[in-house]
């Protein structure tokens, strides 16, 4: 018996393999998983992208840890294909397509305890930080079917005029299995996750805007981006994913913040949620890690300020934060 594909949106069982890169230069192809753990404190993020007509594929590794270090390991794998997701140790597996995935990852990562150093020397902080070893084995389950942020169903990355992916799905669900670094083990059972998939031509500009993926204490998830346009406009995008599986499309993402790219914030994470057929949600809470890395190109940068946030001290919710910014090359 065929089980039906958990889908809300255009893309099926089919989008979840690789796809064909000959016509695209800067093509890319990504998949990303996050997790967020409130009773344990730990957090983190794995992602593989694949850059065939470049001759790379880009993985990172980043746990934030109890206590608010962070477990990085970032690295390009020489790779002319687009066959998998693989590369630095780490391995991410679709088993049963919309719904299952495997992640494995046998390597080191460097533990960074004051993590405002990968603002602006990144790699010096990760070369002087002490080198641990790492293994995560998990399995993804989906607790939400597949779904794309932009209400038209285009499948674009982002609302705006940025040059992310052509085609993009995202999905919620719960991560379970183990996580060890150094002699410290964590078991992870049914922990909130959030993942996507995207592929098609990929330029990092200098943007100015946040995202946002989420979950309030009743089930309620969401996925939420804001960009500012060189207008001045603001766009949105998202979607709300309600515990009955509808995803509720958000018209307003706002973000109330004085950050400007600093390497440390001692600020809250304020944003207001607007979408349709919803009362308004606040997302005010603590942020618990603060972690400030940098994507650069040739002639820009922008900075990715990246955070776990508790809302009502973890009662009320939990999340997983951007902010980026532009800054100097």
């Amino acid at each position: 018996m065929t089980t039906e594909p958990f889908t809300v949106c255009k893309y099926g069982a089919d989008a979840e393999g690789t796809h064909d890169f000959a016509d695209i230069p800067n093509f890319n192809e990504s998949v990303y998983f996050n997790f967020v753990d409130p009773i344990s404190q730990l957090g983190g993020l794995v992602r593989i992208g694949n850059r065939p007509n470049l001759g790379y594929s880009e993985t990172s590794v980043q746990l934030t840890l109890p206590g608010g270090a962070i477990a990085f390991r970032a690295g390009r794998t020489p790779c002319e294909t687009n066959d998998g997701f693989s590369g630095q140790g780490l391995e991410i597996t679709i088993k049963e397509p919309t719904r299952t995935a495997e992640i494995t990852y046998r390597d080191t990562v460097a533990r960074v305890v004051h993590p405002s150093l990968m603002a602006e020397n990144g790699r010096i902080a990760l070369k002087n930080a002490p080198s641990e070893e790492c293994e995560i084995s998990l399995s993804y389950e989906a607790s939400s079917p597949m779904f794309v942020i932009n209400s038209d169903g285009d499948g674009d990355c982002t609302p705006g005029s940025s040059v992310i992916a052509s085609d993009h799905y995202e999905q919620f669900g719960h991560l379970s299995g183990t996580i060890r670094v150094g002699n410290r083990t964590w078991v992870l059972d049914k922990v909130t996750s959030f993942r996507d998939h995207s592929w098609g031509p990929r330029e990092w500009a200098s943007y100015t805007g946040e995202w946002l993926a989420g979950w309030l204490a009743d089930g309620t998830a969401f996925s939420a981006y804001g960009e500012y346009e060189k207008s001045g406009i603001r766009v949105s995008a998202g979607a709300v994913l309600t515990t009955d599986g509808v995803a509720h499309p958000i018209t307003d993402y706002t973000v109330h913040t004085d950050y400007a790219g600093e390497s440390t914030y001692n600020g809250r994470h304020v944003g207001i949620i607007t979408a349709e057929g919803l009362p308004t949600i606040v997302v005010d809470g603590a942020i618990r890690h603060f972690v400030p890395v940098t994507q650069r190109t040739e002639d820009r940068a922008v900075r990715m300020a990246q955070m776990t946030v508790d809302l009502a001290g973890g009662h009320g919710g939990w999340a997983v934060a951007e902010f980026l910014r532009p800054i100097r090359p």
